[in-house]
């Protein structure tokens, strides 16, 4: 590996890191990537990931999303940007995708209650309607990041100095388009709006990172959703010379939806290098609150054009 070497937190896989750190789920979500050259000119980068989630969330009936994302990723020295169009696939409408997460929201023809109101603003008992499985467009994710302060790695003894190094610092912003199928509740029909500030440190084959963000939700008519500042970190370890690695993660939100806890899950997410031209990922999550998916499976690669 180069001299000049930065680390990189992909935006293709998100539904995460945070989404468009997602997706994915979901906001925004972090994967970490082995270091790669900063070069002087920009680079391509085809991305793509597979999603699988399935959870009761807060209704009692078992909901399973599946996402196919491919995308496309600009890099060049100091900024990146990026696009992903996702096609979902879905047994039921009672989630939707806002804010590069899944959110309960319960259809056209449900009405959901919680103590004296419910999301829906409705008094009662729930009523659901359920629907076949069927196939849509997502809606569009753009991103862009920007360092602010780039990592000077020490390159004394190797590649992973036992020294440390300096901190990356970066912000990114994104926008989601509202391309998805409202009626199917692919999404909420509205635009979203989100911006976070990322920290990442290398000490020896170890590496620091921690977020916090703020996102703007659309509302989608009958839903109150407010407007949560992200948060989160991990640890990951790099291996084989930064050709593996391994990395947990925790991502939380505050309060989206009034009587109901945000969102939060914890991450473990695998990175190999197969080449110079491609890195493959693979993400674990497990939900941490009822209206988080019980269980998630992400595999994607970034393949350098």
């Amino acid at each position: 590996m180069k001299n000049r070497m930065r680390l990189s937190a992909s935006a293709a896989i998100t539904l995460g890191s945070r989404n468009w750190k997602i997706e994915l789920i979901i906001l925004s979500v972090w994967l970490l990537f082995p270091a790669a050259s900063v070069q002087a000119q920009g680079n391509w980068y085809a991305t793509g990931y597979v999603q699988y989630s399935q959870g009761d969330y807060i209704f009692g009936s078992n909901t399973s999303t599946f996402y196919l994302v491919p995308g496309l990723r600009y890099e060049a020295n100091g900024w990146s940007a990026s696009a992903i169009l996702p096609v979902v696939s879905q047994n039921n409408n009672f989630v939707t995708g806002a804010g590069g997460m899944l959110l309960p929201h319960g259809g056209s023809n449900m009405n959901m209650s919680s103590g004296g109101g419910g999301m829906m603003g409705g008094t009662g008992s729930s009523s659901m309607g359920t629907m076949a499985n069927i196939v849509g467009l997502g809606d569009l994710f753009l991103t862009g990041e920007y360092d602010l302060i780039r990592p000077d790695l020490d390159q004394s003894t190797g590649s992973f100095g036992p020294e440390g190094n300096s901190p990356a610092i970066g912000i990114d912003v994104q926008m989601k388009v509202p391309t998805a199928s409202t009626a199917d509740n692919f999404g909420t029909g509205k635009f979203d709006f989100g911006g976070s500030l990322n920290y990442r440190q290398l000490f020896g084959a170890y590496v620091l990172m921690a977020n916090a963000g703020y996102l703007v939700l659309g509302k989608p008519s009958g839903v109150d959703f407010r407007n949560p500042f992200s948060y989160g970190g991990g640890i990951g370890r790099f291996f084989s010379n930064g050709d593996f690695s391994v990395a947990v993660m925790y991502q939380g939100y505050t309060t989206i939806l009034s009587g109901y806890p945000p969102p939060n899950q914890a991450s473990l997410g695998l990175n190999c290098k197969t080449s110079s031209s491609m890195i493959w990922t693979i993400l674990l999550s497990k939900g941490l609150t009822d209206t988080a998916p019980s269980f998630g499976l992400t595999g994607g690669f970034r393949w350098s054009l």
